[in-house]
């Protein structure tokens, strides 16, 4: 995978939405590959802590909560705005009418606080 700004915060963004839609919907077939694609995203994004600052700058303000969720994930693994992160994470978990967003973005910090 190209080290492309550009192209790699667009297919994030992209891969997220479809990844947290098809958790919504079910369809996990669909989330699985585009979960396959954002691993393969993030390795490429936290070769380089500031290659990933510039795209989590990005991310953790998109509007998509699995976006965001994706992306405070990768912040607090690379000790990156992590209270930041945090506080995103709190939010989006309190959220409840997100489903299994809102119990995802729990998880997520749950994970992250048990790496401390």
């Amino acid at each position: 995978m190209k080290k492309d700004k550009a192209h790699l915060t667009e297919l994030f963004i992209e891969n997220a939405i479809i990844q947290g839609e098809a958790a919504l919907t079910g369809n996990y077939k669909k989330g699985n590959n585009a979960s396959d694609t954002l691993y393969k995203i993030v390795n490429v994004i936290k070769e380089d802590k500031e290659f990933a600052k510039a795209i989590l700058d990005i991310l953790m303000v998109n509007p998509e909560p699995n976006v965001k969720i994706w992306a405070c994930g990768i912040a607090m693994d690379i000790n990156y705005k992590s209270n930041e992160a945090e506080k995103i994470l709190t939010e989006i978990s309190n959220q409840t009418e997100l489903g299994i967003l809102s119990f995802n973005a729990e998880m997520s910090l749950k994970v992250q606080k048990g790496k401390e």
